[in-house]
């Protein structure tokens, strides 16, 4: 694993250290219009949307590469009746989805799988029948490799549907860029940027939408639920992390309310 890799390891393990505490679990349950367990910028009403772009079978078997706690996973999975496999390289966001698809009853029907130390993913050829990947490929060197590798493991005809929350829009500055990479490395694209590392895949894109909505109604939810338990918050986490953290939300509100950045869903197919 490279130092990178191990930076975003490191930053998002202290997230997931405290995912299922009853603190961050009040803060979740009003910070978003609807909880299903998620730290992305995912709203439940764009996840049902991408289910019916997918319209999957029973019969279906999804990935859901770089799956965190589960959350997504596990709605995807509830709602569809399909059997799914979870993959990440962080091994705290994976034991909260261990605990999470435990608690949920989905244990025979979803596979978790750490894959910290796979120079490739560990799946045949043409395996899954859906791919599904939530606010990950920003933080991956090569979004090249990682898009082949997944149409190798995607069957034929199968359905890969990602979101990207860095596309560059307008101007930035270093301070912009810092406090956006708040969660360890982010690479910025522009737009357009996505479509042709798709087809060089492999891949024929089907679907594009700006979902940058959901990303700033998050954003507020979660800036004005922690002020309301602020106290509690800085004697758990200390005034200075707090601090970082709001200051991260609200300029995220700025960058993409005033469209600078942009987050897109993108649907291909095999």
């Amino acid at each position: 694993m490279s130092s990178r890799e191990k930076s975003i390891r490191r930053e998002y393990s202290a997230v997931y250290s405290q995912f299922d505490s009853s603190l961050i679990q009040k803060v979740r349950s009003e910070a978003f219009e609807e909880d299903i367990g998620q730290h992305s910028w995912i709203v439940a009403k764009d996840l049902r949307e991408y289910l019916d772009w997918f319209a999957l079978s029973t019969t279906d078997h999804v990935l859901d590469f770089g799956c965190g706690p589960a959350g997504p996973l596990t709605y995807v999975v509830s709602q569809a009746g399909v059997k799914a496999t979870g993959v990440d390289i962080n091994a705290t966001a994976l034991a909260s989805a261990r605990n999470r698809v435990s608690m949920m009853g989905l244990s025979e029907r979803i596979a978790l799988q750490d894959v910290s130390e796979e120079a490739t993913l560990p799946f045949e050829d043409n395996c899954f029948n859906a791919v599904i990947s939530i606010d990950v490929m920003m933080h991956l060197p090569d979004r090249a490799r990682s898009f082949s590798e997944l149409w190798r493991v995607l069957a034929p005809g199968g359905c890969f549907l990602f979101t990207d929350a860095c596309i560059v829009n307008g101007s930035l500055s270093d301070e912009d860029i810092r406090i956006r990479s708040h969660y360890g490395i982010s690479h910025f694209v522009p737009d357009g940027f996505n479509e042709s590392a798709l087809v060089s895949a492999g891949f024929e894109l089907e679907k594009k939408e700006q979902h940058s909505d959901g990303l700033i109604a998050i954003c507020s939810g979660r800036w004005k639920a922690r002020e309301k338990y602020k106290k509690e918050l800085v004697a758990e986490f200390g005034a200075p992390a707090f601090e970082h953290e709001q200051t991260y939300l609200k300029r995220l509100v700025e960058l993409y309310s005033d469209e600078r950045l942009l987050r897109y869903a993108y649907l291909a197919r095999k």
